[in-house]
């Protein structure tokens, strides 16, 4: 299984969801009812097991301002919105080891970012959407002052007839996914302004090179119906996720 330092997750699992529910700049990006208390990952991976919880909170119109570690107070993510975009500051012991801005299209969905971190290294991404709204590219650069920007990498989307995105390819790998077509997303994302999947994933399949690794998903529900787990299994290696959400 891939394993990813837990700052990088959530980010990445964004990216991930990329499909078309439509949300407007002007609306509560999450639903009282659905608010996010506490994420929790409990990761079993090469012989190590380790607990993360984070607890949510929210600003007035609803959406996630921060996600702050219950055990490391200093290790948070915090929000900051604006008109035009959001920005997004990763801390680790209370200091900033990622600072990224995001800046929207006129659909109100991200356009572009700019980010740099704490060894001075600057990145920026370019989004590209059909006419569906489905993010169909994505354009990574490194930057330097001397040097602009620097082509790095391209992740190039396609979607299944539901909407869903199907295969992921980019200069080092392929991923495709699987969907259970009865399991609807009825979940928020953890930030607002990118695409959200309709359909929660059943199968995750990476090819690098010729490596081949597949993750099994499966889920579980609270009495409203509300995600309550998401676990992940590669049934080769035993390693394990398990996404627990608390409302």
């Amino acid at each position: 299984m891939r394993t990813i330092n837990i700052v990088f997750i959530i980010l990445i699992a964004l990216l991930f969801n990329s499909c078309q529910k439509e949300i407007s700049n002007t609306d509560p990006i999450i639903p009282a009812s659905s608010r996010i208390k506490t994420y929790t990952e409990d990761v079993t991976s090469g012989g190590t097991h380790n607990v993360i919880t984070f607890n949510l909170s929210y600003d007035a119109s609803d959406r996630i301002i921060s996600l702050t570690s219950t055990t490391s107070p200093g290790d948070r993510f915090a929000f900051q919105y604006s008109n035009g975009g959001y920005t997004l500051d990763i801390y680790n012991s209370n200091q900033v080891a990622i600072h990224e801005v995001f800046y929207l299209n006129n659909n109100s969905f991200v356009d572009s970012t700019f980010a740099y971190n704490n060894t001075n290294d600057s990145f920026t991404e370019r989004y590209l959407y059909n006419s569906a709204k489905q993010v169909t590219t994505v354009r990574q650069y490194d930057y330097s002052i001397a040097t602009g920007s620097v082509l790095n990498n391209v992740e190039n989307y396609t979607y299944d007839t539901n909407g869903n995105a199907a295969k992921l390819m980019d200069n080092y790998s392929v991923t495709t996914y699987d969907y259970y077509t009865n399991l609807p997303v009825n979940f928020p994302g953890i930030t607002p302004y990118f695409p959200v999947s309709k359909n929660l994933v059943k199968t995750t399949v990476f090819n690098s090179g010729g490596s081949i690794t597949t993750l099994n998903h499966t889920y579980t529900f609270d009495t409203n119906n509300r995600l309550s787990t998401e676990t992940i299994i590669d049934p080769d290696s035993g390693d394990i996720i398990i996404k627990t959400y608390t409302y």
